[in-house]
């Protein structure tokens, strides 16, 4: 069964993120914690340090360690909450995609783009329509998000824009992401704060220095 990995700092929405694991995925699925000594009542748990200084490192660290173990992972944020049909519909979803695909990440109501509800106009009774359709997509915020070794890419050492250039990387490789069928409820903001302009400006200053090319692009320079 396909594992779960979870990085975290704070902690502070982790317990409930776990519940939902315990009430809503298989028993026999591995879930990989950084960060933190909880563990689940049902799941084999594999707690490790958190060394990381960033988003970036923080799941490098702790997505290479299990892909050390298994060939496709379910990487998840620690401040999210799952439905009883997350888990079930992001696999099955990635089962009807093809070879070429890399990620494939659940909705939600906190996240950019295609992947945010708030986004979608036409009704359906009490749901909106796209609610009910894979979308593909260039770039995908892994709050709750299928990809295999294979096409994973290591993530740059910042905070924000991190999934931007990994996504940017991945497609260049030849690979495509799609937002799922699936849902989870995310808080938003819980590890690295809602100071938006610091989280900006400290990922701004690492691209210039680092990725010019990006930054010409992306900040008008």
């Amino acid at each position: 069964m396909i594992p779960i990995v979870i990085a975290t700092k704070t902690g502070k929405c982790l317990p409930v993120l776990l519940e939902s694991i315990n009430q809503y995925v298989p028993v026999d699925v591995v879930v990989f914690i950084s960060g933190s000594d909880l563990k689940l009542s049902r799941h084999r748990t594999i707690n490790i340090e958190n060394h990381g200084n960033n988003f970036g490192d923080s799941y490098n660290e702790v997505v290479n360690l299990a892909f050390s173990m298994f060939d496709e992972v379910i990487v998840a944020n620690d401040d999210i909450v799952l439905t009883p049909s997350s888990f079930e519909l992001l696999l099955r979803d990635r089962e009807l995609l093809p070879d070429d695909t890399a990620w494939v990440s659940a909705k939600s109501d906190y996240v950019r783009g295609h992947q945010n509800i708030r986004e979608f106009k036409q009704r359906d009774g009490i749901r909106y329509v796209e609610e009910a359709k894979i979308i593909p997509t260039e770039i995908i915020s892994p709050l709750f998000a299928y990809i295999q070794k294979d096409k994973w890419v290591d993530y740059e050492p910042i905070n924000w824009y991190s999934d931007d250039i990994q996504c940017l990387q991945i497609r260049a490789n030849g690979y495509k992401n799609y937002v799922s069928r699936s849902y989870v409820h995310h808080v938003g903001s819980q590890t690295i704060g809602m100071d938006h302009q610091k989280n900006h400006d400290e990922a701004e200053l690492w691209i210039k220095q680092n990725r010019p090319e990006l930054h010409k692009i992306w900040f008008n320079s």
